[in-house]
């Protein structure tokens, strides 16, 4: 199964208040923004009743998130001056579903928290904070075909929206300039994690692995290699060492299922590598057959942890 690019969880801070007539200013510091009517707009199109408004800005001018009130029910998404450019959740008490799925999964036992339901959406989409082993993820949900879907990342973005190229960091359009990775259409976000820190994620059209730059421009983790040679896909012994493999399974002991989509890349003295842990549960073919996968992207160089999935495929 191909994996799902980067779901991610935006938390919810209030940190606005309504003054003056029918402007809403938006309490940032070190700035005071004042933002646009149309962004009201833009929300009220497609909820009529919206009220209470909350805005945090994302881009200044450009993207703020949005909290508002509907039809009693608090709601979250993110809005530029012109319209709703992400998906808008719905906050609900329910948690039956969820902990019915992680009770049956080598994550069981965690916390569940802040559970936000994909409004309108048609798999069913929730994304929640899941605390695990004292460890915060974000856990998304949905469901595809026959399945329930879990993902849980860590660090658990508390921020993540999209942004433009010219909104890259100078430094990161001239190394991808030089290093010809197209920003032609290209995916790009900008993702806080937990621990307060920011990277910026570059999926290049059709490719499946991001570029990974930290805040500074500074490269964290490619699937590619500067002599122009494939990346090759491995057994998970046969890449990185075996103190980065053991750092990397701690815990998860158990997901024997062999796999050989592993890889390390070598680049401009950068080595990122990509494990893949896996466990089969159950009879395949069957009910009871649970698939559970972690995917950890690792910069090989300094030994850091730069993404890790975990992935949770029940029948329904």
């Amino acid at each position: 199964m191909n994996f799902e690019k980067i779901a991610l969880f935006v938390t919810i801070l209030c940190i606005s208040i309504m003054i003056g007539c029918n402007k809403v200013v938006d309490v940032q510091e070190p700035d005071t923004e004042t933002v646009p009517e149309a962004t009201i707009t833009a929300i009220k199109d497609d909820y009529p009743d919206a009220a209470k408004f909350v805005f945090k800005t994302l881009l200044k001018d450009k993207l703020w998130k949005a909290k508002f009130v509907s039809n009693a029910s608090n709601f979250e998404t993110q809005v530029s001056p012109t319209a709703i450019v992400a998906e808008v959740y719905r906050e609900t008490a329910d948690l039956s579903l969820y902990k019915d799925l992680t009770d049956k999964l080598k994550v069981r036992g965690g916390a569940i928290s802040g559970v936000q339901l994909a409004d309108k959406a048609t798999d069913n989409g929730a994304r929640m904070r899941y605390v695990f082993n004292g460890k915060p993820f974000l856990l998304n949900y949905y469901i595809l075909n026959d399945w329930h879907i879990i993902k849980l990342t860590a660090k658990a973005p508390t921020e993540s929206f999209a942004v433009g190229t010219g909104d890259l960091p100078q430094v990161i359009q001239s190394f991808c300039q030089q290093k010809a990775i197209s920003l032609t259409n290209a995916t790009i976000s900008l993702i806080t994690d937990s621990d307060g820190k920011k990277a910026y994620y570059i999926y290049p059209a059709s490719q499946l692995y991001p570029v990974i730059f930290s805040e500074e421009g500074a490269l964290l983790w490619i699937a590619r290699n500067s002599d122009g040679t494939n990346v090759v896909n491995k057994p998970n012994n046969e890449v990185g060492s075996a103190e980065l493999l053991a750092k990397v399974s701690e815990g998860y002991e158990d997901f024997t299922t062999p796999t050989a989509v592993a890889f390390e890349s070598q680049f401009d003295g950068l080595k990122s590598v990509r494990y893949v842990l896996q466990k089969k549960s159950g009879v395949e073919g069957t009910r009871t057959f649970i698939n559970e996968l972690r995917e950890v992207f690792v910069n090989a160089t300094t030994g850091e942890i730069i993404y890790d999935q975990y992935s949770s495929y029940v029948f329904r």
